[in-house]
């Protein structure tokens, strides 16, 4: 089992999927919850440089992280595949425990597929969502949504739940929820466009689906594996109507 960091005022919050066959079926991923459970991760793509570890070993392209093993990378960024079909980026800096809780120590884990991830608390479990966990200093950190929807809880309070869709984002500080506000479009372009998704070859969506999820999430937004790119729809003018003429 994963241990998450000990604070005496740190909860557990649990992330949970909400009508995750629709992402499933729109993203052509089939998923039983068998799949669900993360035993081993293979390195798959390693760019910026080879500043890859699997335990503090320099990795390389195919190697294999096993349960509890922890995945660093400093000067670099990894693409990394799991046991279960599903798929993960690492951001430069990051650090991840594999196991059926992913656990992300420090940096940017993209999930893509049956991830279930944790940090500072939070505990995310889904089917199919594709979503980011950020890591910032100290017991806080953010997860954004791209795909699907997610349902933050608190097992010490399971009846109230925070629900977060596709294009919002939610901050959590040593356990603590905060309020489930929109990304705006500058911060999905930075972030469909950023280190996550720019320069990797392998795609973390089966194919046309980063498309389709982009296009989702706001009109005018187009995105492929060199980035995104956003086109405000320009709006149409109003038609003037003529009045009618009454013989009077």
């Amino acid at each position: 089992m994963i241990t998450l960091p000990s604070s005496p005022s740190l909860k557990l919050l649990k992330l949970s999927a909400l009508g995750a066959s629709v992402p499933l079926l729109a993203l052509g991923w089939a998923v039983t919850p068998s799949q669900a459970q993360i035993s081993q991760a293979v390195v798959r793509e390693i760019i910026d440089g080879p500043q890859v570890y699997i335990e503090e070993i320099q990795a390389e392209v195919d190697d294999q992280a096993e349960f509890g093993q922890v995945i660093v990378t400093k000067k670099s960024r990894a693409g990394i595949l799991f046991n279960n079909g599903a798929a993960g980026r690492l951001s430069e800096n990051a650090s991840v425990i594999v196991g059926q809780c992913v656990e992300l120590e420090r940096g940017q884990l993209l999930a893509s597929g049956p991830v279930n991830g944790c940090m500072v608390g939070v505990s995310v479990a889904v089917t199919g969502t594709v979503y980011v966990m950020e890591r910032n200093e100290g017991q806080s950190g953010q997860i954004k949504v791209l795909e699907g929807a997610v349902l933050v809880s608190d097992p010490e309070n399971p009846g109230q739940t925070t629900q977060v869709k596709a294009g919002e984002k939610v901050s959590v500080l040593e356990g603590i929820i905060g309020s489930v506000i929109p990304m705006t479009p500058e911060e999905l372009v930075a972030l469909l466009s950023g280190s996550l998704f720019n320069g990797f070859s392998i795609p973390i969506t089966p194919d046309g689906a980063l498309q389709s999820m982009c296009s989702n999430l706001l009109p005018g937004l187009s995105c492929s594996t060199n980035g995104a790119s956003y086109s405000p729809p320009i709006p149409s003018l109003p038609v003037s109507v003529p009045l009618p003429r009454f013989g009077f």
